[in-house]
Parts: C-alpha cells; sequence; structure tokens
C-alpha cells in the first residue's frame, strides 16, 4: 500500500500544484463535513437509489434543499461533491463562500470555484444537512466546450460516499448503498484499500512485458471511464519498450485537455484477479509513481462494490464472460448533448475520423442513418470499437463515410 515516502512526495505535490488561500482553501473544504453525519431514513440496511449510466459512468438522482432530480456523478476519485451551473441548480440561490481553484491533468490552469452550502442533501432515504460543496461554472472550466454539454447537475465525492459500501452493477443499471458492511458473494475478488487524502489506493502489479513487472498504488476511480491510467514517466524512467502499436488520444478535465498516447499492456493484477490485454492511457505527469487509475472500464465489467466500512473492493464476475477493453477505432471522441446528439471534443490523429474529414465542435446528428438521440452513448462506444463502414452525418454540413479496422498490436495481438 502507501508508503510514507509516497505520502510525502503527494503532500509536496499538492502544495507545490496549489497556492496561498488555495491550499488552505481545499484543505477547509476536505474537512468540512467531517462532523457531518448522514441520517438513514429507511428500514433495510440496503438501499437502490434511482440510478442512469451514460457509457461508462455512473449517475445517480438525489434532491437539495427539498428540490427532486438532480443527477449526480458518482465520482470515487473526487475528494468533495461537486455542484455544476446548470439551470436547475442555480435557481436554487446556493450562497457564495470562500474561493477555490478546482484542478486535474490538462493543458490549461485550474478552473475557478467556490465552495456554498446545501441546507439538505438527499439520495433516496440517505440524508445530509448542512452539507458543503463547491460550486464550478461550465462556461469559467475547460471541462465544457459548450452548455449543453452539461448533462448532469454535479458529482457525489469522498465526503458523502465515505459513510456507506456502495454496489455497482451496470448490467442491471443499478446502484445500491448499504449502511453496514457488506457480505461478498463467493466468486467476488476481495481487494483491501488503503485512504489517504481523499483517495482509495489499491495494490496494483503492472506487466509491461519483457519480463519487467512494477508493483504501484493504483486510485479507485469511479469517475473514470478509461480502463487504466499510468504516469508515462514511468516507463521513460526505466527505460521500457512499450509496444509499437500507439495511438494518439485525449482526456478533457478541469485543467483541460490532456493529449496522451495509448497502448495494451499485457496484463495488471489487483490481488488473485489479473487482467490481460489492458488498454492504458500514459499520462504525461512528473512523478513517475503518481497517477496511476483503475476506472470504470473494468469495473464495469463485475459487480463492483467499494466497501467503505471494511476498506473492500470487491469485484464479482457476472458471468464467464472475458475481461476485455474496447477500442476507439473510429478515432471520435464524443460527448452526448441535452438534444440527444453527439458533440465531437476530439479527433484523434490518423485514425478514420480525421481522414474522414470530421472537426472538433462538429455535432453528429445520424450514423447510418440513425439519428444520434436514438443512439446511446454505450451504443456508440460498441459501434466505435466495431471494425465496419460507417455513414456520419453532421449538422448543416454533408455526410460522410469512413470505415474503421482493426490495429494490430493495439486492439488485436
Amino acid at each position: 500500500m502507501i508508503t510514507n515516502y509516497q505520502r510525502l512526495v503527494i503532500i509536496t505535490l499538492l502544495f507545490i500544484s496549489l497556492n496561498g488561500c488555495s491550499v488552505i482553501n481545499i484543505l477547509k473544504l476536505r474537512r468540512a463535513n467531517d462532523d457531518v453525519v448522514p441520517t438513514w431514513h429507511a428500514q433495510l440496511s440496503q438501499i437502490d437509489i434511482k440510478t442512469d449510466y451514460i457509457g461508462e459512468k455512473t449517475y445517480v438522482y438525489g434532491s437539495i434543499n427539498g428540490v427532486d432530480n438532480f443527477k449526480f456523478m458518482v465520482d470515487t476519485g473526487a475528494s468533495f461533491t461537486v455542484l455544476f451551473d446548470t439551470p436547475k441548480v442555480r435557481s436554487l440561490n446556493l450562497p457564495r463562500g470562500y474561493d477555490l481553484e478546482l484542478s486535474g491533468w490538462g493543458d490549461q490552469e485550474d478552473s475557478k470555484s467556490y465552495q456554498t452550502t446545501m441546507r439538505s442533501l438527499r439520495f433516496a432515504d440517505i440524508e445530509v444537512q448542512g452539507f458543503q460543496g463547491a460550486f464550478i461554472k461550465p462556461s469559467k472550466t475547460q471541462y465544457f466546450q459548450r452548455e449543453d454539454e452539461l448533462i448532469f447537475d454535479g458529482v457525489i465525492g469522498h465526503d458523502l460516499m465515505r459513510h456507506f459500501a456502495w454496489t455497482f452493477n451496470k448490467e442491471a443499471k443499478q446502484v445500491t448503498v448499504s449502511n453496514s458492511p457488506v457480505v461478498a458473494a463467493k466468486n467476488a475478488y476481495s481487494i483491501p484499500f488503503d485512504i489517504f487524502m481523499s483517495k482509495l489506493y489499491v495494490e496494483g502489479k503492472i506487466d509491461f512485458g519483457q519480463g519487467h513487472i512494477a508493483k504501484n498504488d493504483v486510485i479507485i476511480d469511479t469517475g473514470s471511464r478509461h480502463y487504466f491510467k499510468l504516469s508515462a514517466q514511468y516507463p521513460i524512467n526505466n527505460d521500457l519498450t512499450l509496444p509499437n502499436a500507439q495511438v494518439t488520444g485525449a482526456d478533457i478535465g478541469l485543467s483541460g485537455k490532456a493529449e496522451h498516447q495509448r497502448v495494451t499492456l499485457p496484463s495488471v493484477s489487483f490481488g488473485t484477479l489479473t487482467l490481460p490485454n489492458v488498454k492504458t492511457n500514459l499520462i504525461e505527469h512528473v512523478d513517475e509513481e503518481d497517477y496511476w487509475v483503475i476506472g470504470n472500464g473494468i469495473f464495469n465489467q463485475f459487480i463492483t462494490t467499494v466497501d467503505y466500512f471494511t476498506e473492500t473492493l470487491f469485484l464479482t464476475p457476472l458471468d464467464s464472460r472475458p475481461i476485455t477493453s474496447r477500442y476507439n477505432l473510429m478515432g471520435l471522441e464524443v460527448r452526448k448533448l441535452l438534444s440527444g446528439e453527439f458533440l465531437v471534443r476530439y479527433v484523434m490523429p490518423n485514425l478514420p475520423g480525421q481522414y474522414a474529414g470530421i472537426k472538433v465542435g462538429d455535432v453528429i446528428t445520424h450514423l447510418n442513418k440513425v439519428a444520434t438521440k436514438q443512439i446511446s452513448k454505450d451504443q456508440w462506444l460498441t459501434y466505435s470499437a466495431t471494425p465496419a463502414a460507417y455513414m456520419v452525418c453532421i449538422k448543416h454540413k454533408q455526410c460522410v463515410n469512413l470505415t474503421s479496422r482493426h490495429i494490430t498490436g493495439y486492439s488485436i495481438p
């Protein structure tokens, strides 16, 4: 698990990346809800929360100050709960507190935010009162290009999640919350985790090939849509030869666009669980041991429980299907808009989308003559990973044809 040296490095990097009152305010908000105790109104020890899965990300619905149907992403990687500047949130007229700067990996500055307080925050029969969080305006962040990308109202972070055990079942489209330790299925993989600075870490063993196996702490991040991420500095510092078959992708976050290389590594292991041929994002970072992350691309292939009571991650196989990675063979990173259509946020170089002339900011209205309003994000990801000929229609432009193919050494051996 985390060594004292790694703890020191994380703290040092935190204070380097932030400065002055920014450091104080971020740490202040991390501690703001330490004394807040949730009320469990249900008679049973487990409750289901109204849930929505969009692509690989998980969302639940709750109420703020008695107003219903706010949509929150569930994010173990977030230190605290965050609200976005949607019309519904704006209508609450929540109080403005001290200033904040929220950061992530990316090529631009941190996003401006401020602290706020909710009189009541409730999910099904779980309620907290006097709960503090961050409020951020999409127009002031790099995360969103246009306001109609904002299809959810906020993010549930560690400050609320830490009180319970959370079970995610994408196949059943359900999230279950427990107010006591979970009894795991007999076939579940039980992986202990450590908590430090509001982050959850498991010990991972990564096979880079050529006999090089690395052990490192890996962050549990249900806010990530990807499979596995690690610092690109690690293979550089250790003179590792990675597979020649690589593609360039991008994450879009609170600190802008983080372009990176994607490769397939031979395996990633956690406890007794070994995952073969894992698609991996190499994120540029000065510290070779920081920002190693496991995300929902893997978690959603199991019934996944994050049990804060026993500090254990349970991964229960759904059936005998092998664990696989879906590859973006079209080369288009898209987001659902409020209209239901897809906005192109990034065009991957040297892949079919670029060759077809599709640009960042294009709105895709039809795929193979089917309106994208009728295509879910998960269906889009399946199409994108399936080699075939596609006709893509762009709003206010002509339709274009593209043909995707497997990439040897990347999407196939």
